[in-house]
């Protein structure tokens, strides 16, 4: 991923460009002047504004270190899988990965927020459309060529929704203008706190159901990612495997997912915010969590990884690029969750070896 020249703020006239395009993706049928939406459009609306406050999990507020936090893992915390606390120091040991942008590790506090469990699907983003009179998606054509990967993305109506940052930014905003609820998209902070369960230790590198990833139970394998997504190379339905102590579904390995905040690779090194920290005030990439489908066997911290886009669409060699690997999640920012959503703790910490069930 190009990550270059993400501290270079965008020139006023790309502001105007990503204002007027959030601005469009956001409007509903009444700004357009377009008709008001149908019974039968309503009426999936309302549909989607009931599960979407009912497949909630509840973060609890706290604090965590966010980032790589091997530098901080003593070999007393390696032996006993303890929970990283606020007072642990750096020790000089070795990272868990090798990225730069992910480092040092800084403890921040976070509020309490309910996050979805599901991945943001193109069904859902159907309903979005046609509620807003918007043009169908994946876009329609054949030219450029990247409107046809974009469709062939599309394996059916339940695969995470591949859109642009201005795309799920417009989205989250809607969803909160139908529900009544302050929706937005994660902050990265709010993103890695949910993947790790509100805590980090030397036995849950991932956000799976015991912490660890293995492969045919709670993540795929490479055939069962072959026949999810019919051999297309592209994202895989949601929720087709357990989830998260959180019970969150494809955190990682089923494609990015956006976040609110701008990238720049020394984010960490000179954050002053540490509570409710938001990133950097401005830059030319957004931040993008999680991982691709196609990568081989995810190793490490894989969810304190960061990779950067455009937010409005980019070209490579002046054809335009399409987003069909790149998702997102809301987040509701409320400190109270709602009633009938997932608020239960992480649960114990579980050594992927010693107790590992028996066959």
């Amino acid at each position: 991923m190009n990550q270059n020249s993400c501290l270079t703020p965008p020139s006023p006239a790309r502001w105007a460009l990503l204002a007027a395009a959030v601005a469009l993706a956001g409007c509903d049928s009444r700004a357009t002047g377009a008709a008001a939406p149908s019974a039968e459009v309503q009426a999936r609306v309302e549909a989607l504004a009931q599960r979407s406050k009912q497949r909630l999990s509840h973060v609890p507020a706290g604090g965590y270190w966010l980032g790589d936090p091997g530098p901080l893992m003593t070999e007393e915390l390696k032996a006993t899988g303890a929970v990283l606390g606020p007072e642990a120091q750096l020790t000089g040991n070795p990272p868990y990965t090798s990225d730069e942008d992910n480092k040092p590790p800084r403890w921040v506090t976070l509020d309490a927020y309910s996050i979805q469990q599901l991945k943001v699907t193109y069904g859902d983003f159907d309903v979005y459309v046609a509620a807003n009179a918007l043009p169908p998606h994946p876009p329609q054509g054949d030219e450029p060529r990247s409107n046809w990967l974009w469709r062939r993305a599309r394996i059916s109506d339940d695969t995470p929704a591949g859109v642009t940052w201005v795309q799920a930014q417009a989205y989250c905003a809607w969803l909160g203008k139908v529900t009544g609820l302050p929706f937005a998209l994660p902050t990265e902070a709010q993103w890695e706190y949910a993947a790790s369960n509100g805590r980090k230790t030397h036995y849950e590198p991932a956000p799976t159901d015991n912490g660890i990833l293995e492969e045919g139970r709670n993540h795929p394998t490479y055939g069962q990612i072959k026949a999810l997504n019919k051999n297309s190379g592209m994202l895989y339905p949601v929720g087709r495997f357990p989830p998260s102590k959180l019970k969150l579904h494809d955190m990682v390995g089923n494609g990015y997912e956006w976040t609110q905040d701008w990238y720049a690779p020394d984010t960490y090194q000179t954050l002053q915010q540490t509570h409710n920290p938001a990133g950097p005030a401005s830059g030319v990439q957004k931040v993008q969590r999680g991982s691709p489908t196609n990568e081989d066997m995810i190793r490490g911290f894989v969810l304190t990884e960061r990779t950067a886009r455009l937010p409005e669409g980019e070209t490579f060699q002046g054809a335009a690029v399409s987003y069909d690997d790149v998702s997102f999640r809301c987040v509701v920012n409320q400190p109270a969750p709602l009633p009938g959503t997932y608020v239960d703790g992480p649960g114990p910490v579980v050594h992927p070896l010693r107790d590992r069930p028996k066959p």
